[in-house]
């Protein structure tokens, strides 16, 4: 139980995150690198990564920049597809890696203490079915991402960090959290639309 135990340490995903990107020989690592680098980890790890520059303080342009991915990931695992994958016009984008390390480590504390509590737990969240259904809601999740609303990307994107640490420790209760997260950040995404949207109206009228 120890050595099990110890095993699942060394594979946290704050750790892998963190061993991947400092491992990339290049200075600017492209998208597709990112992907290589940990599709042998399965979605887990790839929707953390690119839900992070969303989920804390960083420059603007991170946040569109990861929205898409998150797009084709969440359609990619819905589809049952085994590894993530995306279009080469997307793929070739690149990223300075002492930027993506400087996020990881903001994250990293974060990631930690609810890896602590994390354990495989109500299997019937994280069978192969359910990642289906996980994979439709991350969608509309980064869909809300995607959406260039001011303040409004930051809670849906932290639902998609805890779904994916969910899936990462097979932890049926930390996803069920993570979903919770993710619908009050839609509901705010349309709440803001819907009244963005009675104010043009309205000026218009």
């Amino acid at each position: 139980m120890v050595r099990k135990r110890n095993q699942r340490l060394n594979h946290r995903a704050s750790k892998v995150l963190h061993e991947t990107v400092s491992g990339f020989a290049s200075p600017r690592p492209t998208l597709d690198d990112l992907v290589r680098g940990l599709k042998d980890r399965a979605f887990g790890l790839v929707l953390l990564l690119f839900a992070l520059p969303n989920c804390i303080p960083g420059p603007p342009f991170l946040g569109s920049v990861f929205g898409l991915p998150l797009l084709f990931f969440g359609i990619q695992l819905a589809a049952g597809r085994r590894y993530p994958w995306l279009p080469r016009v997307i793929a070739q984008y690149s990223l300075d890696r002492e930027t993506l390390l400087a996020i990881i480590g903001r994250g990293r504390p974060v990631l930690e203490r609810i890896e602590r509590i994390c354990r495989p737990r109500l299997a019937v969240v994280t069978g192969p079915r359910s990642e289906r259904l996980l994979g439709l809601a991350m969608t509309i999740l980064a869909a809300a991402v995607m959406i260039p609303l001011p303040f409004t990307n930051f809670i849906p994107a932290v639902g998609i960090a805890v779904i994916a640490l969910g899936l990462l420790e097979e932890d049926g209760v930390t996803i069920l959290v993570g979903l919770t997260i993710g619908l009050i950040g839609v509901a705010i995404v349309i709440t803001v639309l819907v009244g963005a949207g009675a104010l043009i109206a309205g000026l218009a009228g």
